[in-house]
């Protein structure tokens, strides 16, 4: 899925969502992994999916971006490393900018940050691609 997309998607996001989440993890190189585990039991083999971090290739629960400002937060510091920003909320939803970008408006602060650190990765590969 193209930045963008997943920009307008998240835009009109009425709820923190899972898939969301996992269009988020794999634009930030997350990879997903199936494999066959023993239950505790030992009754049967069952699939179960796995989430590889980025950096390391280690498996890793997929953050909730869209749900855990925490999570946002850490999309935000891993798309663009050394930013600064803020995130402010009232009763219709959530507003968050990223530098001196624009302000970027959600249903839910975590939203917001998503979107606010998603469209300036998406503005600085416009860039280096002209």
């Amino acid at each position: 899925m193209a930045i963008s997309d997943l920009i307008l998607q998240l835009q009109h996001a009425k709820e923190p969502s899972k898939e969301l989440d996992i269009s988020i993890g794999i634009v930030m190189g997350y990879k997903r992994h199936v494999k066959t585990v023993e239950k505790e039991d030992g009754s049967q083999k069952e699939r179960k999916v796995v989430w590889l971090y980025p950096n390391n290739g280690n498996e890793s629960s997929l953050p909730a971006f869209t749900a855990k400002l925490d999570d946002a937060y850490f999309l935000a510091q891993s798309l663009v490393p050394g930013c600064v920003g803020g995130v402010s909320w009232d009763s219709r939803g959530g507003t968050a900018r990223i530098d001196d970008g624009p302000y970027f408006t959600a249903t839910t602060p975590a939203l917001a940050l998503c979107i606010a650190a998603l469209s300036v990765k998406h503005f600085q590969q416009d860039a280096e691609s002209k």
